[in-house]
């Protein structure tokens, strides 16, 4: 034995695996470190990839409540929900809500939300409107059957008092958006929007995980605020039961599984998606395997070329080392980890490119509501341009209404036309993009019609022209004739209706020989007053919310159109007065209104008096009204505010008191809540509520008999890490801190 270890070829061999040791250690930490980083980063990048997933999910619920809203203030809908079997014009009524509901369904652009299976119960005339058709509860319940429904709880949901609040929930195996509403602010609700939403859309919206369908056990679910459980996919057998406070890390490691969750910002729901861990990181433990592989493979030529180097010259360690590593071998190694890292970060940068890819459809959805008077005020508007990512400052607009087959009658189309004409259209809205460098943005009136803006102050060819270069275009390309109209330039996008409208009257002057026809003021009809209703409806609605300006723009629209560019005879000038004065009459006080509409009218009585004294006069009329609406409404706000604080102060110590709940108690959305509250009391809900808590804990600290947990329950917290926190965020300092360092 002494005579191995004196061996000079067993002495080199040593002093070469001995140096290898080291190296070979220094390497493996450092692959250790490396696959904790880029587990660390995959997890970071899942939780990230699941908030952009529940973003894009709870963006579509706001739109889904938004469009809800809509639906229960409108006028036809409304009166149908008060009228009851047997009323005065019952059955127009009845046709007319029918009408806008399935007008609303077809020009919605929700994923989520399931068209064909949305409905309104009335509870007056226990009828529902489904499919452009009423059903009477008895019949309406073979669709509930087939969507897993139970009639009776259905029935019987319908029909509760308690339901008073727009919630979310599950209906036997349909999750549902339920919108309780009524033609009175107080009082019992007289029908009821249901929004089925499509889970599958859920699911997929939720899918970021490659193949996740393939996996053999995998769950993805939606948890409320209270870790109440709303919408589940699984084929787990048993899924782990979850509380909020697990779920605020974000990451966890549960029963054998990997957890990832996020919070959302408007309802404060998690999202949750789990997976087996060894699943979870497959990536990464594919990537564990193959350096572990390449490590082996090392270690055994790294002996093998030790024996040969020691038995061949047992060469000093250093020329050992520079001969056991071959040339560009170790730099080999760490680029192919580099590549196998950068392929992981690769593969998820779909998340930044499909993030560009829906700033256009963002963009499209602005213009929609803007070509339909859906901003309230320039503000408004203003935020949500920024928020799609468009400068409208110093811009000037200019609308084209583009029809194709104009001279066609399409009363009866089938699905091959109908595609040949998306077909078609497609292509002439590429080829504009292409001619604007993308400064058009389209809106679609119909199946073969579209509305077209153009940012003219970004374009260097005329509107006219490029219009007739593209009908030229399509005749040559597709054998198509288009017809257009061209509208008038617009500068204040509020009033971007008003170009839409002159379009559509120079559609209407448009022939064969000449398809394509600008708007100018021989076109329009001298003889009759312009008041289109698009303008009647932003009228009362900029009167109903006291918005002066916009009202004052609307005012000085119909003064040059109907006092400038059109003779209007006496009869014509009496009847817009009279559609004047039915808004007036509908957004003011009638005891008021009538002592100034003598004055008003007094210039139709007197024909020497000009008609722009009648503006005039409607001006002064007009602003006293926003004025006095906007005294009534901040009065209103203010009373609320108050009435929340006292219900606040009331019930604070209750664990589940928060915005849903004080929004059902006051008959409120969550959202305006919020907005009023802070409006009227200058803090957020949330600070209030929590600040209140917290004065009241600081009390009941001073009793030495409680302890932090007693003191944390007391005060409405469902946890002492959560009261800790929010603790520390109020006072700067934590309870036992305050307490003297007792706990």
């Amino acid at each position: 034995m002494k005579k191995v270890f004196k061996n000079s070829v067993f002495r080199f061999l040593v002093s070469y695996i001995l140096v290898l040791v080291l190296p070979l250690g220094i390497v493996s930490f450092g692959f250790q470190v490396a696959f904790r980083i880029v587990e660390n980063n995959l997890k970071v990048t899942h939780i990230n990839m699941l908030q952009r997933s529940a973003d894009v999910i709870e963006n579509e619920l706001v739109d889904m409540e938004t469009m809800a809203l809509q639906v229960a203030n409108a006028a036809n809908i409304l009166d149908m929900a008060s009228k009851k079997k047997g009323d005065d014009n019952y059955i127009m009524t009845a046709l007319d809500a029918l009408n806008d509901f399935t007008l609303y369904l077809n020009y919605q652009d929700i994923d989520l939300m399931k068209s064909k299976s949305a409905y309104i119960y009335f509870r007056n005339t226990d009828l529902v409107m489904f499919e452009k058709s009423y059903y009477k509860p008895s019949i309406f319940r073979t669709y509930l059957n087939d969507w897993g429904i139970d009639y009776e709880e259905w029935q019987k949901n319908m029909t509760d008092p308690e339901l008073v609040a727009p919630e979310f929930r599950r209906m036997g195996d349909s999750f549902e958006y339920v919108f309780p509403f009524s033609k009175m602010m107080f009082g019992e609700r007289q029908g009821v929007i249901v929004f089925r939403i499509d889970e599958d859309v859920i699911f997929q919206k939720m899918k970021f995980i490659n193949n996740l369908e393939s996996q053999e056990t995998y769950l993805v679910e939606i948890l409320d605020k209270n870790g109440e459980r709303i919408w589940l996919s699984n084929t787990l057998e048993e899924f782990p039961e979850l509380t909020p406070e697990e779920l605020e890390g974000g990451y966890l490691e549960k029963d054998g599984l990997s957890i990832i969750a996020t919070e959302s910002d408007n309802l404060h729901w998690y999202y949750v998606l789990a997976l087996p861990v060894k699943e979870s990181l497959s990536e990464l433990r594919a990537l564990k395997n193959t350096v572990m592989l390449l490590m082996l493979a090392a270690i055994i030529g790294s002996i093998f070329l030790s024996l040969i180097q020691a038995v061949r010259k047992g060469k000093p360690v250093d020329e050992a080392l520079q001969a056991l590593t071959p040339e560009g071998e170790e730099p080999e190694r760490y680029a192919n980890l580099g590549t196998a890292v950068s392929g992981i970060v690769k593969r998820h940068e779909d998340v930044l490119r499909e993030a560009e890819q829906n700033k256009f459809s963002l963009q499209k959805h602005f213009f929609d509501e803007l070509l339909t008077a859906g901003f309230g005020s320039e503000a408004q508007l203003k935020a949500e341009a920024a928020k799609v990512g468009l400068d409208i400052d110093n811009q000037i607009y200019q609308t084209a209404y583009i029809q194709m087959f104009s001279e066609n009658d399409f009363s009866t189309v089938d699905d091959q036309t109908m595609n040949e004409i998306r077909v078609l259209s497609q292509l002439m809205k590429n080829h504009l993009r292409e001619k604007c460098r993308n400064n058009v943005w389209f809106h679609k009136k119909n199946y073969n019609s579209e509305i077209a803006i153009f940012a003219i102050d970004h374009m260097e060819a005329d509107v006219i022209d490029l219009i007739r270069e593209t009908k030229d275009w399509m005749i040559e390309e597709c054998q198509i004739e288009i017809s257009s109209g061209i509208g008038g330039t617009c500068n204040n996008l509020l009033l971007i209706w008003r170009s839409m409208e002159e379009a559509k009257i120079a559609l209407g002057s448009c022939t064969r020989e000449n398809p394509v026809v600008g708007y100018r003021a021989e076109l329009i009809n001298s003889s009759e007053y312009y008041f289109p209703s698009i303008a009647e409806d932003k009228l009362e609605e900029c009167l109903r919310s006291g918005q002066w300006q916009e009202a004052k723009d609307i005012l000085a629209l119909l003064e040059t159109e109907n006092c400038v560019n059109r003779n209007l005879r006496r009869n014509q000038f009496i009847k817009l007065n009279r559609k004047i004065m039915d808004i007036l009459g509908g957004v003011w006080k009638q005891e008021e209104l009538s002592e100034k509409a003598f004055w008003l009218n007094e210039v139709l009585m007197q024909p020497e008096i000009p008609q722009q004294e009648y503006f005039h006069r409607l001006r002064q009329l007009c602003r006293k009204i926003c004025n006095d609406n906007v005294e009534k409404k901040q009065e209103q706000r203010g009373q609320l505010v108050e009435e929340i604080k006292e219900y606040i102060r009331a019930h604070y110590c209750e664990s589940d008191m928060g915005l849903s709940r004080v929004g059902g108690e006051f008959r409120v959305s969550e959202s305006y809540l919020s907005t009023v509250f802070k409006e009227q009391s200058g803090g957020n809900f949330a600070d209030y509520l929590e600040t209140l808590r917290i004065e009241k804990a600081c009390e009941l600290l001073q009793d030495k008999k409680l302890t932090v947990n007693d003191v944390a329950e007391t005060v409405g917290y469902n946890s002492v890490q959560s009261f800790r926190r929010a603790f520390k965020r109020v006072k700067g300092v934590s309870p036992k801190e305050l307490r003297g360092g007792e706990e």
